[in-house]
């Protein structure tokens, strides 16, 4: 049988995320690694996949991020319907998207809710106490798409060797903003033109991904066995990811893992 969770929190984050808590029957503690994602499964047995925001330790709750998009099954129902109290099924965790061993320098690529799993890495990070320099790259069109950048500030206190270093694309006047601007990629080339001896985790959409890959590998030397990702599409549309590799595609609405000679399918 699958688990069964009751919603036992929501809080919106900005006018298009929201935090949910989900608290498994009977107090069950759900075992998993810091990067994977669970299958919310819905009424008809279609299932939308998000990452945990939450570290393994803390585990009591499960913290899921949910973006809305339009016409999304279950994005707008968490916008729309769902409350505390109700019963969710889910089924996991899946997913491979954890840190690798070695000793190599951390780089964190995100974009909107791909924040959920970086999150769940560096708090793991934090409370293991691992000692490789991290850095985030965040990246959003405006200001309210930083969510949670007070809780990525916090981690430089927290983490010996962390930097957070927020991107915005597109911000209004209103945002005031006087930080880094452009996508988040291109930030981190400029800083860091030669990638060598560093490894880079990627979570976003299919274009940020792509983008980054071909610019990271090919104009400042990452390996490309050093980049790392998940990304995440709109149900019923078909990705192209290149080089033929198996990927595994999460977050946000369905997860798929693509096969040779790269064309991801969607349900």
């Amino acid at each position: 049988a699958l688990p069964i969770s009751t919603l036992s929190g929501i809080e919106t984050l900005a006018p298009d995320v929201r935090r949910l808590w989900l608290t498994v029957e009977g107090g069950e503690r759900i075992a998993f690694s810091a990067g994977q994602y669970i299958n919310i499964v819905l009424d008809d047995g279609a299932t939308r996949s998000y990452s945990f925001a939450n570290a393994p330790h803390d585990n009591g709750r499960i913290e899921l991020h949910v973006r809305r998009v339009a016409g999304g099954r279950f994005s707008e129902l968490a916008f729309e319907r769902l409350r505390v109290g109700d019963t969710l099924r889910f089924e996991g965790p899946f997913g491979r998207f954890t840190l690798h061993e070695g000793s190599a320098p951390i780089l964190f690529i995100a974009g909107a809710t791909g924040f959920a799993p970086i999150k769940s890495i560096v708090e793991n990070a934090i409370a293991t106490g691992q000692t490789r320099p991290m850095t985030l790259y965040w990246g959003s069109r405006d200001l309210a798409g930083l969510y949670q950048l007070d809780v990525a500030r916090s981690w430089e206190a927290r983490l010996p060797g962390f930097r957070c270093i927020p991107v915005l694309s597109d911000a209004p006047a209103t945002d005031a903003w006087s930080g880094r601007r452009g996508l988040a990629h291109a930030a981190l080339m400029a800083d860091l033109p030669d990638l060598s001896g560093h490894e880079v985790y990627a979570c976003g959409s299919p274009a940020m991904i792509d983008a980054a890959r071909a610019d990271l590998t090919g104009r400042c030397q990452l390996p490309t066995d050093a980049f790392f990702f998940d990304g995440f599409l709109p149900v019923k549309t078909v990705g192209v990811i290149g080089d033929g590799r198996t990927y595994e595609y999460v977050i946000g609405l369905r997860a798929v893992t693509s096969k040779p000679p790269g064309t991801i399918e969607w349900e």
